[in-house]
């Protein structure tokens, strides 16, 4: 027994010494834990592009990675590059003034490299927005009142990316449609504002929103009304049906305001529609002789006030009759 425990001992000497005298494994894979040159990050690049470009890049846009005090901007051509990102799962937020931030996910291994592109969705811009009053005096129904809205709305990712266009007034929300070029627009009458009060609109601001096709938002400044015209001019020459010549003379008293204006006359044939209109008519005058010859028939006019903003107020309907030549 005592020479097995001894035989023991001596193998364990041995052993012992052997591994001693060996000498260690080079560890000189970077992913080897003992290392010296061992890596924990790799390298994150990628582009930053318009929504429907494959090449315009877009320059200063902000990239940071979430948990993390790495963050750049990109270059002219939307380019970025993090040479030390940490690996594993990356949350890397790309984001803009302008335009809708985007989020991305990578899975970045310990000394390799992950390579994106991303697309930005630029947001809708409202360049102007207004809003015009106009009230229309009527001999058999009560008065009209309307209110047009206008935006100009641009998109750097075009027109066909703008999906919804509205005006958004405290609680209501009126759509637009698209006129021409970059201009919306939409009238709202009296009958859709609470108890139907043309009155309600005063002091309430305006809002025009834009929505595109990936959900961006643009919005404009608040705006108002900057008046409502109850008093119009009222026609006192040609009034029911008078006969007049071919180069009839118009007259009308003032409407009672205290605000610079000018006039504006229609003239409507019965027959054939309306006339060209006559515009900026000077508040001094309270008469106009129609410059252009009408044929016979029945016609009727009307004078409307019309206020520095573009607001109006338009006059009952005075009837003429022109005889035949």
């Amino acid at each position: 027994m005592r020479n097995l425990q001894r035989a023991l001992l001596v193998l364990c000497l041995l052993v012992s010494a052997f591994e001693g005298c060996a000498p260690d494994a080079p560890h000189n894979n970077p992913l080897d834990p003992a290392s010296p040159n061992r890596k924990t990050d790799g390298n994150l690049s990628g582009r930053v592009l318009t929504l429907n470009s494959l090449t315009l890049g877009i320059a200063g846009a902000l990239i940071t990675i979430e948990g993390t005090n790495l963050a750049e901007l990109t270059a002219t051509d939307g380019s970025f590059n993090f040479s030390n990102a940490p690996s594993g799962n990356i949350i890397v937020v790309i984001s803009k003034s302008s335009y809708l931030s985007d989020t991305i996910k990578a899975n970045l291994q310990a000394g390799g490299s992950f390579d994106t592109v991303v697309h930005l969705d630029a947001l809708p811009q409202i360049d102007t927005a207004s809003v015009v009053t106009s009230k229309i005096d009527h001999w058999y129904i009560s008065p009209v009142y309307t209110d047009t809205v206008t935006a100009a709305v641009t998109d750097p990712d075009g027109l066909i990316d703008i999906k919804t266009v509205y005006v958004q007034i405290g609680p209501l929300t009126f759509e637009m449609g698209h006129v021409a070029g970059n201009i919306f627009e939409t009238v709202i009458n009296d009958t859709s504002l609470p108890n139907q009060d043309p009155q309600w609109l005063i002091g309430k601001q305006f809002n025009v929103v834009a929505i595109d096709s990936e959900n961006g938002t643009g919005k404009s400044m608040g705006f108002y009304v900057t008046r409502i015209i109850e008093s119009e001019p009222s026609p006192t020459y040609p009034v029911t049906q008078d006969t007049t010549t071919h180069f009839p003379k118009l007259d009308w008293n003032p409407p009672v305001v205290s605000f610079d204006y000018t006039y504006q006359l229609q003239v409507v044939s019965l027959a054939n529609g309306p006339l060209p209109s006559k515009e900026k008519i000077s508040s001094d005058t309270l008469d106009y002789s129609y410059p252009d010859s009408l044929p016979g028939g029945y016609y009727y006019w009307t004078v409307a006030v019309v206020d520095q903003f573009g607001n109006s107020s338009c006059s009952k309907e005075a009837s003429f009759f022109v005889p035949s030549k």
